[in-house]
């Protein structure tokens, strides 16, 4: 026996599927943004980091100890201004640093 379902508006729809396109692009924002943050700390930095995700204008890393903690706290201000130049947009308000990679 078919179930009726009552059917979705078409806004609902439309903003659903705007949603998924913004998410996935956060997504790939989020990994170029670490390639890039990557880059600019070279090849020792690269092993002790992690951008854990991007949210409203907070980027979150996490790093694997506190030498690296202390490093990425006196860059924040450079590497918020850094990231917005490079992508061409306000993508980073602030970055949150915490102890602790997977």
């Amino acid at each position: 026996m078919t179930r009726y379902t009552k059917p979705e508006h078409i806004k609902n729809i439309i903003n659903n599927v705007i949603s998924k396109i913004k998410e996935k692009g956060s997504r790939n924002k989020k990994g170029k943004i670490e390639e890039y943050i990557k880059k600019i700390l070279g090849e020792e930095g690269r092993e002790h980091i992690e951008v854990r995700g991007l949210k409203k204008g907070s980027l979150y890393i996490s790093v694997d100890n506190s030498a690296w903690l202390q490093e990425l706290s006196l860059m924040k201000q450079d590497l918020v201004n850094s990231i917005n130049v490079k992508f061409k947009e306000d993508l980073v308000k602030e970055i949150k640093i915490r102890l602790g990679k997977k």
